[in-house]
């Protein structure tokens, strides 16, 4: 809450915060403010003041004199020479949805969610370059680099390996499967994963970055996020739920810091833990510790900021701490959007994003308000960055040969993400490649074209029209005049106000309707009746990121389109007669995020607990009521999630068997792509109540949704190139 004291208190205040140096006053530019947890066991509160004409900021990081800043869909640069009024150099925008940050040299590096990772040239603080965007294997979140290697954390998709020896042009090496990472640390040839719902940190040996092993797991008292390691000593952030003690227990009572002893990183030690106010928001996950001497500064999200003595790690301290405003002191007009956090009735505030410390001072980025500022004197100082030898590259490039496939060769810097079948041609969405233009035959893939596009992930093919989502620049429309002549007819420039970046798409021959996405929580439906006039006839909101491609390939009865928003239940929609308009939506956890829906007949075959299920549109039931079956070869079923709480969709159940499936009505052949575990089953579901398992293949990449052609399975293998089944 806001305190009103008298100048006595304040003054008492201001010296714990300046550390009796009575010469340091606020500057006339910003405020002090007071606001912070008053219970006693969390401190004294710490006065800090807004940085004038910052505006809401994501991450934070020093180097080289030079505080570094994602805000405004982009990076900027601030002179800090004068630590207490940071001045902005330069700024360039347009990368997305912003998360982490790591500057290695005159190169920053950023991840971006939906968008992948970012590398910017930075030589010129004035004017930032942008030099390379790389489509990462899924949300791009947290981040760490080491020489020439970055490392990606990827949420349910693992850690990621890229090879950033050339910085424009940017290189999968490898992934690997966790628990969620949500942030990542590299210390002395280990990556450490800070996994989110899974309450861990995974210790991964990257010594050869092409072959990432997870050797140990460390377990936390609450979900995992931001890591910090000095010396033999590992400092982890947690929030959201507690992982132990009574269930009743447990929820929103996760903040804290975990202290371990990795001197041996397999077999850790726990030293302590210091708990942060019990309190449950679901957005805005931001949890991070950064060292300073004998002090641990933790930020904590909506709880704001704690400063720790760890002098003694085994009976670390907290010595005060802060909470952010609900809304911009600059402009009270700008706040939190969230009525749970605006509520004057709690102490949270606008989350921390981020934190950095600098010289006699720490720098701490609001979600919506801007950075702000802490005057630490004596306390805060930049702690080197010493992370130990670096990872080596692979003396071999990624290959991308898969067993049970012909490839079309790799493609580490722009994968394929989707591929349009017409014909013995197939279309595929290379990224920063554009469309590639492949013929098929029973022998191989031969490129024999390509369509000059700025940026594609997905392609669709309707009758002779392709539908290309282009990220920034929309949804493209264009005929297809011969395999290797396609013209532009038309184009949806903004898919989605705010964050414009089309993903996702479905396109199908008896509908001029497409539904696609941004890879964020809405699925919206394009009339592209008229290509040169495209209208949006619905556009349908609901719980859980939309961050895959979890709508069904094909219409059930020509009309029935089904989406899965995995933990957010599954949505229906009938396209007849040229409109789209919503039937049914249960929000029961249905499936992991890895999960999908494919048309089967006259019904739908729908990823459901870790097993398969069907659904029938016309007569649709609650997701509680489907019967889950299991894959052949499949010994049993995981434990179903028992309701539709916060902690039962973020444990409900991960398996291998989940997936991306597609059918093919012609051979009954079902192929089911399960992108994390980076395996494809392929069944034969001619008879749907006596299926086979026909092939099983471990992948080394993360592909997409799989297609047919002829009756066999030709598949978007990502960083593997086409794939085609032999």
């Amino acid at each position: 809450m806001s305190l009103s004291m008298s100048p006595r208190r304040a003054a008492k205040l201001l010296l714990f915060a300046l550390l009796a140096h009575p010469g340091n006053v606020p500057a006339a530019d910003g405020k002090i403010i007071i606001n912070a947890h008053p219970q006693p066991e969390y401190g004294l509160p710490i006065p800090f003041r807004k940085i004038p004409g910052t505006a809401g900021t994501l991450a934070l990081e020093i180097v080289g004199g030079r505080l570094y800043t994602l805000e405004d869909n982009g990076l900027s640069i601030y002179n800090i020479d004068n630590a207490k009024h940071p001045k902005k150099l330069g700024h360039i925008g347009g990368m997305g949805n912003v998360r982490q940050l790591r500057v290695r040299g005159k190169t920053a590096f950023l991840t971006s969610r939906q968008c992948g990772l970012w590398a910017v040239d930075v030589s010129d603080e004035s004017h930032p370059r942008i030099l390379s965007n790389f489509d990462a294997a899924e949300m791009s979140t947290g981040l760490d680099v080491a020489g020439n290697v970055a490392f990606i954390g990827n949420r349910v998709y693992g850690i990621q390996c890229v090879d950033v020896s050339d910085p424009a042009r940017m290189k999968n090496l490898s992934t690997l499967p966790t628990d969620e990472s949500q942030s990542v640390c590299y210390a002395n040839g280990w990556l450490l994963s800070g996994d989110w719902a899974g309450g861990e940190v995974t210790v991964i040996d990257v010594a050869d970055p092409s072959a990432p092993m997870a050797r140990a797991r460390i377990h936390l008292d609450g979900y995992g996020d931001g890591l910090a390691v000095r010396g033999n000593t590992l400092f982890a952030s947690t929030g959201q739920h507690k992982k132990s003690g009574p269930e009743e227990d447990r929820h929103g009572a996760g903040h804290g810091l975990d202290i371990f002893d990795i001197s041996d990183p397999l077999k850790p030690v726990k030293l302590s833990r210091v708990s942060f106010p019990r309190y449950y928001f679901g957005p805005c996950d931001y949890w991070t510790p950064r060292l300073s001497a004998n002090y641990c500064f933790a930020s904590d999200t909506i709880n704001g900021l704690f400063l720790l003595d760890i002098a003694d790690l085994k009976n670390p301290r907290i010595l005060g701490n802060l909470v952010l405003p609900k809304a911009d002191p600059e402009n009270p007009k700008i706040g939190v959007p969230y009525a749970q956090i605006m509520d004057p009735a709690i102490a949270q505030g606008d989350p921390v994003s981020s934190i950095a410390v600098g010289d006699g001072v720490l720098y701490i980025s609001g979600n919506y308000t801007g950075i702000y500022l802490a005057e630490f004197p004596g306390k805060a100082k930049l702690d080197p960055i010493d992370k130990g030898p670096p990872p080596q590259l692979p003396a071999k490039p990624y290959l991308g040969q898969e067993e049970g496939f012909i490839s079309s060769g790799p493609a580490a810097s722009n994968p394929v993400r989707a591929v349009a079948v017409h014909g013995d041609i197939a279309y595929t969405a290379n990224v920063w490649d554009g469309v590639k233009i492949h013929r098929l035959s029973d022998d191989g893939i031969t490129e024999v074209g390509q369509i000059d596009i700025d940026y594609a992930a997905d392609v669709k093919r309707s009758g002779n029209r392709l539908y290309v989502a282009e990220g920034q620049n929309g949804i493209g429309v264009y005929q297809i005049k011969s395999p290797t002549e396609v013209v532009e007819i038309g184009r949806l420039n903004v898919l989605e106000k705010g964050l414009n970046f089309a993903q996702f798409l479905w396109a199908f021959d008896s509908t001029e309707i497409v539904a696609a996405t941004c890879a964020g929580s809405r699925i919206n439906f394009v009339d592209f009746s008229n290509p040169k006039e495209p209208k949006i006839i619905l556009s349908e909101a609901g719980s859980q990121l939309l961050y895959g491609s979890y709508g069904g390939q094909a219409l059930v009865k020509q009309r029935y389109f089904a989406l899965t928003r995995h933990v957010g239940g599954l949505m229906l929609f009938d396209l007849a007669d040229n409109s789209a308009k919503k039937v049914w939506h249960d929000g029961f956890p249905l499936c992991s995020q890895t999960g999908s829906i494919a048309a089967m007949g006259d019904v739908f075959l729908t990823m459901r607990g870790g097993g398969y299920a069907f659904f029938d549109p016309e007569k649709p039931v609650a997701t509680t009521k489907l019967e889950r079956l299991k894959f052949p070869g499949q010994d049993t079923l995981p434990q179903d999630a028992p309701d539709d709480s916060p902690i039962s969709k973020a444990m409900f159940p991960k398996t291998d068997w989940d997936g991306l499936p597609n059918y093919d009505p012609g051979t009954g052949k079902l192929a089911v792509l399960n992108r994390t575990h980076k395996n494809i089953r392929i069944y034969d579901f001619s008879d749907k109540s006596h299926p086979k398992l026909l092939k099983h293949h471990r992948l080394h990449s993360n592909p997409y949704a799989p297609a047919f052609w002829k009756g066999r399975v030709l598949l978007p293998g990502g960083y593997s190139g086409l794939l085609l089944e032999k």
